[in-house]
């Protein structure tokens, strides 16, 4: 479990990574209409300024940081979400995927609550770039933080989406070893932040 300001600093501290983030997912979050939803909101640094109105997570503690954001917050699991059928434009699924318990079931409880025109957008850490490689040998170090998490590589999400989303535009950034800031359009082996956009089949 990460320490809620510890893990809200470290965007202060990384800024020049954060902003690149940001940047990567902007367009593509942009646009699309209210409302949107981010799965694993955290302390809302990227709900707030992308202007994703709700967000739910299962730690209090980030939540708290998040509604001070001005972010709708919900305390819930990915699995199970708290909104009806066809509610949402847009959902966000962002650095999240390797903390889910059942990323599968994640991804069919956002196509449901997406509208038939909505679209999935997934932010993630390949497993095999830079930061994938340093967060897995944390784990292996052993690291609480980490000790869980599972990270994907692109086929991995690929397959994640199967059958209920088809992969429209994908965008990478932090390319390389060490991460540079540079973003390019499709999908970078060496990016360690990839962003997938969806839609609902």
């Amino acid at each position: 479990m990460f320490d809620a300001k510890e893990y809200d600093e470290w965007y202060e501290k990384h800024r020049d990574l954060y902003n690149a983030e940001l940047n990567a997912l902007r367009d593509v979050v942009k646009k699309y209409p209210s409302p949107k939803l981010e799965i694993g909101v955290g302390t809302g640094r990227f709900a707030a300024p992308l202007r994703i109105e709700y967000g739910i997570d299962i730690d209090e503690s980030m939540l708290k940081f998040a509604e001070q954001r001005g972010v709708k917050v919900t305390k819930a699991p990915a699995e199970k979400l708290p909104f009806p059928d066809r509610y949402f434009y847009m959902v966000l699924v962002c650095t999240t995927l390797p903390f889910l318990q059942d990323a599968r079931k994640a991804m069919a409880e956002a196509h449901r609550v997406l509208r038939d025109d909505g679209g999935i957008v997934i932010a993630f850490i390949p497993a095999d770039s830079y930061f994938g490689r340093k967060y897995r040998k944390y784990a292996d170090d052993g690291d609480i933080r980490f000790r869980d998490a599972h990270f994907y590589t692109m086929d991995d999400v690929e397959q994640l989406l199967e059958d209920m989303f088809y992969i429209v535009w994908v965008r990478s950034t932090l390319i390389g070893t060490p991460p540079s800031l540079n973003t390019e359009e499709g999908y970078v082996p060496e990016a360690s932040f990839v962003v997938v956009e969806g839609r609902k089949i």
